[in-house]
């Protein structure tokens, strides 16, 4: 079997595995794989700045399952969320901010 997490969120648009405002099931990807599909995203058209855009994650799919990877794994080694939550907020957490993406 594969160990999976899920994801719970009070706001109506957050959409989950079986819709919307339902609670999100991912599977833990092991760090093989994470390494893999960051790879993937760095080399889309807008790069590690994808991560940064709310429209990303915001389906049930493999982006989604990605982002809150790395969630679990900044939690874990107990590293700062500010720079994956940089798209989430109107105003910029870290300044400078990145380029616009």
């Amino acid at each position: 079997t594969v160990p999976r997490f899920s994801v719970k969120c009070s706001l109506p648009t957050f959409v989950g595995s079986q819709g919307k405002a339902t609670p999100l099931y991912c599977e833990y990807l092991s760090p093989w794989v994470m390494r893999k599909e960051l790879l993937n995203v760095m080399k889309s058209d807008n790069g590690i700045y994808s991560l940064l855009d709310p429209e990303w994650r915001s389906n049930a799919d493999i982006n989604a399952t990605l982002w809150w990877n790395l969630i679990v794994s900044f939690k874990r080694y107990k590293l700062p969320l500010t720079y994956l939550l940089q798209g989430s907020f109107n105003q910029k957490l870290i300044l400078p901010a990145p380029d616009s993406y």
